[in-house]
């Protein structure tokens, strides 16, 4: 009995150090920026769960790993601060945006996806053939204050041939989408949260 008691108060006391010890890491996760021709409704919405579903923590409303800042917050946030960058340079970049807001949100990680050039056109070739060009460039920024470490990657597709489902532009979205939540390795960063 002697020996479970023991047993027992040193879970309790590791429990309470555990608890006190770990704070949560807040997470802002921006909306997409879109910086050329919007994608239709649907594409917009899987690309917005893409990045949702590579900074999501499994069991977070239990484990309380990250504490996500609301998007209408971050947004403000993010206008504000761009909004004044650009009033005093011109050719500021959406990348000169991020260590401020983190600042300012107190935010742990930072993640800011960018499409920034969305086109598809269809061109009639012949009888019954039709050519399409499509071109996606997409960009990620992933900031870790606890590290200082600013990660900016791009990722672009080209489709020009006959018309095939693969070449739209929404599915070339997807795959640049894809290429740079690995490139980031933002999945691993966000897993790797304790």
């Amino acid at each position: 009995m002697k020996n479970f008691l023991t047993v027992l108060f040193t879970l309790i006391l590791f429990a309470a150090t555990v608890s006190v010890e770990a704070s949560p890491v807040r997470i802002v996760r921006l909306p997409i920026i879109f910086q050329s021709t919007a994608p239709d409704t649907d594409t917009a919405a899987e690309l917005e769960v893409k990045i949702s579903r590579a900074v999501h923590i499994p069991l977070n409303g239990t484990l309380q790993l990250a504490d996500y800042v609301p998007t209408k917050d971050s947004t403000m946030a993010m206008n504000d601060i761009w909004q004044d960058l650009r009033a005093e340079n011109k050719k500021a970049k959406i990348v000169d945006a991020i260590k401020p807001l983190s600042e300012k949100l107190n935010a742990d990680i930072i993640v800011c996806p960018i499409l920034k050039q969305y086109s598809q056109y269809i061109s009639p070739f012949g009888m019954d053939e039709n050519y399409m060009t499509s071109q996606v460039l997409v960009e990620l920024i992933v900031y870790d204050r606890r590290t200082d470490e600013l990660i900016d990657k791009r990722a672009s597709q080209f489709y020009h041939d006959s018309y095939h489902m693969m070449g739209t532009a929404s599915s070339l979205a997807k795959i640049c989408f894809d290429n740079v939540i690995e490139k980031t390795k933002l999945r691993q960063r966000i897993m790797a949260i304790r």
